[in-house]
């Protein structure tokens, strides 16, 4: 294999796109891009690396679809990029000669990305597609680590609230503002500083010493102010509960007796 091998992409979406721009971008020669309706009609036609950028449930009928036409890809590591499914989905092509991975991006990667420097990618599968994988990295400014296959479910699970739940924390707060007859959209313009700020500290300090507020001061009175506003909009207040438990369980620096009279509070 070279020191940048060639490369072929199966999806065209997001992350098909994000990693045809940014390893284009790094030098990487880009052999073939095809969307659903396109295959290709010979091996040579195929990269060294393959990245199968399909959605979930398509991936093992693709991996399937090509060690049907290609009878040897001992040349080939062809890799998927599902968060949860491990490399075994690609049994297919590994009794055709390949080897095998899974690659996964843990970014929320948007429309017309060039770029993943700075971010993180999971991975696990053989060992020399992975050594070409970690390479593959390096190459693109980014960063990777080695996962077990059973592992992958959860990391994706906690890469969704961590994503995913993040956008729903923030409307959240901008509709328990609005509430209060504040303009949503300007909630949402002072508040994402706010929780920036968190993150950051997060990065900086770990979350004992980035947790501030109420709860991390014990202040019970401010909390049951809190509820008491809520009362009228159960969901809301059912949700700023459940995220007061899991807050108190950061607050370090609270009593015994603090953290029974906030766990009654808030139950």
């Amino acid at each position: 294999m070279t020191i940048k091998p060639s490369i072929s992409i199966f999806g065209n979406g997001r992350v098909g796109g994000a990693l045809q721009n940014s390893c284009d971008k790094a030098g990487y020669k880009i052999d073939s891009v095809y969307s659903r309706n396109l295959f290709p009609s010979s091996i040579d036609e195929l990269g060294e690396v393959i990245f199968l950028t399909v959605q979930d449930s398509e991936i093992e009928n693709l991996a399937k679809k090509l060690s049907s036409a290609f009878d040897d890809l001992s040349k080939n590591i062809i890799v998927h990029c599902s968060g949860t499914l491990s490399s075994s989905i690609l049994k297919s092509l590994e009794k055709k000669g390949s080897k095998i991975a899974s690659f996964h991006p843990l970014k929320a990667i948007t429309l017309n990305e060039d770029s993943l420097e700075g971010i993180w990618f999971d991975m696990e599968g053989d060992e020399g597609a992975l050594n070409v994988l970690e390479k593959i990295t390096k190459d693109l400014g980014a960063n990777c680590f080695e996962v077990k296959p059973e592992a992958k479910p959860l990391l994706h699970a906690s890469a969704v609230v961590s994503s995913n739940y993040l956008v729903s924390l923030l409307k959240l707060a901008t509709d328990i503002a609005e509430t209060g007859g504040i303009d949503p959209d300007i909630a949402l313009k002072a508040l994402v500083p706010l929780a920036e700020s968190s993150l950051e500290n997060i990065k900086k300090k770990g979350f004992e010493k980035a947790l501030t507020g109420p709860i991390e001061r014990g202040d019970f009175t401010t909390i049951q102010e809190h509820l008491k506003q809520l009362k009228e909009n159960p969901d809301l207040l059912n949700l700023y509960k459940a995220l007061g438990h899991k807050t108190i369980s950061i607050a370090k620096g609270l009593n015994e007796n603090q953290i029974r009279d906030l766990k009654q509070l808030l139950d």
